[in-house]
């Protein structure tokens, strides 16, 4: 079984990064795998507050944006964090480290796909792990 049927427990959806609902289309640069739940949160939105300025910015745009320029990964492999206000306001609107649901889904997948090996994603040089958590407040979602 490849390597990414075992390491995913859903099944990924097709997400449009303009929604249709907003004039968005089928077009491949407007398209983008996500799993079901971020599919959702994403719904119809196109912009986030970035916690840290309070100002509202655009999702981060998978088609057109590196990963590694927005994001990076706590130590513990369970978190991901924005590191600027399109990272930071991505990862409040998608809720990407599932801190706000008293039963973290989402964490707790991360720990068995670690437990396995499967994660954190190291081998890419993109999405390496380079962020210390502090106590847990201070922008962490």
């Amino acid at each position: 079984m490849p390597l990414s049927r075992i390491a995913q427990f859903s099944p990924l959806s097709i997400d449009h990064i303009q929604p249709q609902s907003l004039g968005g289309n089928d077009d491949l640069d407007n398209l983008a795998l996500a799993c079901r739940r971020c599919n959702e949160r994403h719904y119809n939105f196109t912009a986030g507050i970035d916690p840290e300025t309070n100002i509202e910015v655009p999702l981060f745009n998978p088609r057109q944006q590196a990963w590694s320029d927005h994001f990076i990964w706590s130590v513990d492999g369970l978190l991901i964090l924005g590191t600027t206000p399109w990272g930071r306001a991505t990862s409040n609107r998608l809720d990407l480290s599932d801190d706000r649901r008293e039963e973290p889904f989402i964490q707790n997948a991360r720990r068995q796909w670690i437990t396995a090996q499967l994660h954190p994603p190291g081998d890419d040089p993109q999405q390496r792990i380079i962020h210390e958590p502090t106590d847990g407040a201070d922008g962490w979602l």
